[in-house]
């Protein structure tokens, strides 16, 4: 644990005798425990903390609920935290999928979730129901420790527990004392203020109910408004140069309309490169001449150009040949550049219009298809290439095994091949960093493939933020070196 960490560290007395409890009733047997307190109690701070210092001796999964998650989320999160090869459907409840998994092995497991009050009564039922089962099964010790408001599932553990033995243990967070409140308010946010602000935050203090998260919010949200208002204020030169900016866009917007021409001085141009056109024409007062020279010139077949000729009255005759349709041709045309060593298959109208009214089994096409078959033959096998990934990791089982068995590493992937592994090394730049080890698992090789080495769960849980956003996505989550040590020895 950091230096930094420590610093932030602050047990109080209440707070320490309600983990103490947790820990005693998660330690023989299997609960169900309800910790209910009101907003800013500090259930986060007090759920992370008992997994970090008070169940490090057990296999943990920390579920911090969100109001966008689904269920099928929600269980993928648990199970991937305390089973080894996590293979389970997340859409099966999580009392079929855990004894799917662990039929014939022992466990001691503490599942903590925080902002227990957003769970859906489904996976509550679950978490009940899976609670039973490990109280029927000598070999396995399954400890559930809901985090939520206040009373906000009495409700539904009443039914729940209804005709039964066994009932929900319901523990409450209650406030600071007023020497635990000043004690606090000192150590863990007077300390981190800077001079200026000491005295407005301390009038602050007294107006603040008597939870840690009202008063740890004290200097953010003094912070929050400071930074609110330099953004509003700005620098005077940034707000003048910007007014610059917008004054010369709409100025060039105004001058660029002003300077397109109107509708009537458009149209006066059109109609004056209209009038500059010059179209020649026959003289009216001559027609039987003209036609005269016309029919001259269709029986005259001995004289083909006529781009220079002229009629009995000098009358220039000029070529238009240009101006007609291209001619048809038979030679069939293909677009684009066609190399020598290429097929080329000619489809006949007859075929398409066979096609078309739905009569192709009245052609024959033996004929195309012998030159597709051809063509396809004259492919040389040499164009075929087969691309193989070279593998170049090697597993970490040693590194691993040297680390102590009570700290924790980040798993990112579990994967069935080499290839696989190299893959993903590949994808995500994790060639040199990245941790590999087998292990096995109902007869099956199976690759996990971890990142980094922390001495808590909760340093390891933290780093995630500090990974890269692709990783990130990737949902990693803190394993026990102890449960990676015990996966290596079943490999070898």
């Amino acid at each position: 644990m950091s230096v930094t960490h420590q610093s932030r560290v602050l047990e109080l007395d209440s707070q320490i005798e309600l983990l103490e409890r947790l820990q005693l009733l998660t330690h023989f047997t299997s609960n169900f425990i309800t910790v209910s307190g009101a907003a800013g109690a500090g259930k986060t701070w007090l759920a992370q903390r008992f997994l970090e210092a008070w169940a490090d001796d057990k296999n943990q999964a920390l579920l911090m609920c969100h109001p966008n998650q689904t269920d099928e989320q929600r269980r993928t999160t648990i199970l991937t935290q305390v089973l080894s090869e996590p293979l389970f459907n997340p859409a099966d409840n999580l009392v079929d999928s855990f004894t799917r998994n662990m039929e014939h092995e022992s466990c001691n497991v503490v599942i903590v979730v925080d902002d227990a009050h957003l769970l859906s009564e489904t996976l509550v039922s679950e978490l009940w129901l899976l609670l039973l089962q490990a109280q029927q099964r000598n070999r396995w010790t399954i400890n559930i420790v809901l985090f939520s408001r206040v009373v906000s599932l009495d409700a539904l553990f009443r039914r729940l527990s209804h005709g039964q033995d066994i009932k929900p243990i319901e523990l409450e967070i209650e406030s600071l004392s007023s020497q635990e409140a000043d004690r606090f308010f000192e150590q863990l946010v007077m300390r981190f203020v800077e001079d200026e602000r000491e005295k407005r935050v301390r009038h602050a203090y007294r107006t603040v109910a008597r939870r840690p998260g009202e008063i740890m919010a004290l200097a953010d949200q003094k912070v929050e408004k400071k930074v609110v208002i330099r953004s509003i204020i700005g620098s005077p030169l940034n707000i003048a140069v910007i007014v610059l900016l917008l004054l010369a866009l709409i100025g060039g917007g105004y001058w660029w309309m002003m300077a397109q021409p109107t509708p009537d001085e458009t149209a006066q141009q059109i109609t004056g490169q209209v009038e500059q056109t010059v179209i020649p024409t026959l003289d009216e007062t001559e027609p039987a001449t003209a036609e005269s020279s016309a029919t001259d010139a269709e029986q005259d077949n001995s004289e083909p150009d006529f781009a220079s000729e002229q009629d009995s009255n000098g009358l220039a005759v000029e070529d238009d040949s240009s101006a007609l349709p291209p001619e048809v041709t038979d030679k069939p045309e293909s677009v684009g550049v066609i190399e020598d060593n290429s097929q080329r298959v000619v489809i006949t109208s007859e075929v398409v219009d066979a096609l078309l009214e739905n009569e192709a089994e009245q052609v024959d096409t033996t004929e195309i298809e012998q030159v597709v078959d051809d063509a396809r033959e004259e492919i040389p096998r040499e164009t075929q290439v087969n691309v193989l990934t070279p593998i170049t990791f090697e597993f970490a089982k040693e590194q691993l095994n040297s680390y102590s068995p009570r700290s924790y590493t980040l798993q990112l992937a579990a994967v069935n091949s080499r290839l696989e592994v190299q893959n993903f090394l590949d994808r995500y730049n994790l060639n040199d960093i990245a941790l590999v080890y087998p292990t096995l698992r109902d007869g099956r090789e199976w690759f996990i493939i971890t990142y980094d080495n922390y001495p808590t769960i909760q340093v390891a849980r933290d780093a995630v933020s500090n990974l890269p956003e692709p990783i990130q996505k990737l949902g990693p989550w803190a394993k026990s070196l102890n449960q990676v040590q015990r996966e290596i020895a079943r490999s070898e």
